[in-house]
């Protein structure tokens, strides 16, 4: 994550020097988001085998995290996608391009930072069912 955020800065300056028209807050709200989600992601509980965990997780949990775990890596797909669109629309100096690569990069990273959420929440036993 902390090399897309690298990335993603690197398009923020590159806009902020070639492009006057195209506005930046919107990105600069995306990359402080994603510091949000990195640093939940970095400071989260780590898993261990002990003899009697206080969490356990069931096959048919597992099956569940698992599918998380999918949703997850589809979102920062779907993100790197949406930087390559951004970076182009930068390049091209396309105003409307750029705003829309924003957009969908949020959504991708919204979709990450849910199933995220909905993961911690199934193994910490506080999942709504």
């Amino acid at each position: 994550m902390k090399l897309f955020r690298d990335e993603l800065e690197l398009a923020r300056e590159a806009a902020a020097q070639s492009s006057p028209k195209i506005s930046l807050s919107a990105l600069g709200n995306v990359i402080f988001e994603l510091e949000g989600m990195e640093a939940k992601v970095r400071h989260a509980e780590q898993g261990y085998s002990g003899f009697s965990p206080a969490i356990r997780i069931e096959e048919e949990e597992l099956d569940r995290l698992y599918e998380y775990d999918y949703a997850m890596l589809q979102g920062l797909a779907n993100a790197s996608g949406d930087l390559t669109a951004l970076q182009a629309a930068v390049d091209g100096n396309d105003k409307a391009a750029f705003d829309a690569a924003v957009r969908k990069l949020r959504a991708s990273l919204k979709m990450f930072d849910d199933a995220f959420k909905e993961r911690t929440a199934v193994i910490s036993g506080t999942a709504v069912s």
